[in-house]
């Protein structure tokens, strides 16, 4: 059996990541830390503890950094005002409420009714499992890096340890989905992804590319998902209702995609994967139009260590078998 711990900032893309581990009986979850990002720390925590619940399992979950390792983050609800952020260049991050809703589920009522959590800290957590079983936990991250870079900053030993790390974040391609340059995940803390990148960790990264390119569900698959008339198809589509709506209003179609459940489909079935290259990831964590950006070095021209395995190019028939097959 796999041993996978997930690092999440959970909101309704996480949530929908989360359950297709939870549904995977091959898979041991260990716990779930949690780090702002889509949402504060705390509502990241109660969405977990949502989906931990429909599924009706009861996994650890750890509280991890409630802010970037050198930013200052504050929440922004509305979409425009997070854009004028964003464009103004400030080196404030921001949580990611105007996408996933102000609770980070679509604002439809979900709320757990279990809240606990664990004492020992999310980054601890990880120290302490990494330590305790060396190459035999896949860490699965969703959110921003801050909590791994972190647990590498207080024992870089970890780095060697770790039997894979798969990343949602970045883009392979330039693209961008919070600037025209960077993906969300890693323009929240590019420190943290630059450390964990570095680090030598063996690490896949599966970029914002392959989520609007072969995870991308429109109206036909929205409906087909609704028609499984199960409670975990329609919690999935159900807390997508802010993104559907942001959706329409950017692309002008009813859909949602899910860059977090192709990145823990990968990790779960790496048939998924159709191309991908070892190569040299630079994070760039200078403010302006570049922050956060992953420059991809296809042609090897800064001549370093090929670091990163990146994904670029998916199977979304895989991908959707695989989601199917867990909302049933």
């Amino acid at each position: 059996m796999e041993k996978f711990i997930i690092d999440a900032d959970t909101g309704s893309d996480d949530a929908v990541a989360i359950l297709l581990a939870l549904r995977d009986p091959s898979v041991e979850i260990l716990g779930i830390s949690i780090v702002s990002g889509n949402v504060p720390l705390e509502l990241g925590i109660l969405n977990t503890k949502s989906t931990m619940e429909l599924c009706e399992q009861d996994i650890k979950v750890y509280a991890g950094s409630n802010k970037p390792l050198s930013r200052e983050y504050k929440e922004i609800h509305n979409l425009d005002e997070f854009m004028d952020h964003v464009k103004s260049e400030s080196p404030i991050s921001a949580s990611g409420q105007c996408v996933h809703g102000i609770d980070g589920m679509g604002d439809i009522g979900i709320y757990p009714k279990n809240k606990t959590y664990e004492k020992e800290s999310g980054v601890d957590f990880l120290i302490k499992s990494i330590n305790e079983q060396p190459n035999e936990i896949t860490v699965v991250t969703l959110g921003p890096l801050t909590n791994i870079a972190k647990a590498i900053e207080k024992d870089p030993s970890i780095t060697e340890k770790v039997k894979h790390c798969y990343v949602m974040g970045g883009t392979s391609d330039g693209s961008g989905n919070v600037s025209a340059a960077a993906e969300y995940n890693i323009w929240v803390d590019p420190e943290a992804a630059k450390i964990v990148f570095d680090s030598g960790m063996k690490i896949t990264m599966v970029g914002w590319d392959n989520s609007y390119k072969y995870a991308m569900l429109k109206e036909d698959e929205m409906s087909f998902l609704k028609s499984l008339k199960t409670k975990y198809a329609d919690f999935s589509v159900d807390i997508q209702k802010t993104l559907i709506d942001l959706t329409f209003r950017t692309y002008g179609f009813y859909g949602f995609d899910l860059p977090d459940p192709i990145t823990m489909a990968i990790a779960l079935d790496n048939k998924i994967i159709e191309e991908s290259q070892q190569l040299d990831v630079i994070v760039d964590t200078r403010d302006g139009l570049t922050r956060g950006q992953t420059i991809v070095d296809y042609f090897g021209v800064e001549n370093k260590h090929k670091n990163i395995r990146v994904v670029t190019k998916a199977n979304k028939k895989r991908f959707m078998d695989l989601l199917i097959k867990s909302l049933q």
